[in-house]
């Protein structure tokens, strides 16, 4: 039985390389509404991000310096304002990136609070898999 994300509001933080984009493709085949996020600013990012989104129906689609506070306390603002809310956060790890993860899900926790919702926080490894994200997400809480 495939797992069901039906109207869960999920961003997904790192949706420009291999990994993010099959982890993006998994979730909108589960249902999720999707929120894909590029982790770095450049054109090339933010094109790719943009393609991905029209494709797999995302709600919203962006590019940001994920190492800006700034940056990553707006983004992750107005993704909840566009979904309505955030049930999940998935970010792709990447190396040394650590702080950004840190960054990340201490914005995310304050907008689950907001919301009132208890969300999963998701860090994607390499050897992670798209099924294993989608599995973790659809966890009950």
């Amino acid at each position: 039985m495939p797992l069901d994300l039906t109207g869960k509001r999920v961003l997904l933080l790192g949706a420009e390389n291999d990994l993010g984009r099959a982890i993006a493709a998994a979730l909108a085949e589960a249902g999720a509404r999707l929120a894909l996020v590029g982790a770095t600013n450049d054109a090339e990012t933010a094109f790719a991000v943009q393609r991905l989104a029209r494709k797999l129906s995302a709600e919203t689609s962006q590019a940001i310096d994920a190492t800006n506070e700034m940056a990553v306390r707006v983004m992750v603002r107005q993704v909840a304002k566009a979904l309505g809310g955030l049930d999940g956060v998935v970010c792709i790890l990447a190396p040394g990136k650590s702080a950004v993860l840190d960054l990340t899900q201490r914005q995310a926790q304050r907008e689950f609070a907001r919301a009132g919702v208890t969300g999963a926080f998701i860090v994607a490894g390499p050897d992670a898999t798209p099924n294993s994200v989608v599995a973790a997400l659809a966890a009950p809480a």
